[in-house]
């Protein structure tokens, strides 16, 4: 990995919101369905695609944010 890379990896991932943190196993600074579904085993069914207000099978932080911002995740 080049530094810029590294420097806007780790960047990316300050503005992430924790709990998009926390689910992103991977570290791609976006939160896939099987990483919310291991991260949210008890979510109901519907949450992520609720969440993905873009619908591109991906959570990024903005749609994370905003639900937690809504209530449809906890914070």
């Amino acid at each position: 990995m080049t530094k810029e890379l590294i420097a806007a990896t780790f960047a990316f991932a300050l503005l992430l919101p924790a709990a998009a943190s926390a689910m992103d196993a991977d570290g791609d600074g976006m939160v896939s369905m099987d990483e919310f579904q291991a991260a949210m085993p008890d979510a109901a069914e519907g949450t992520f695609e609720a969440a993905d207000t873009d619908g591109d099978g991906m959570l990024n932080a903005d749609e994370v944010a905003a639900a937690q911002e809504s209530g449809l995740i906890p914070a």
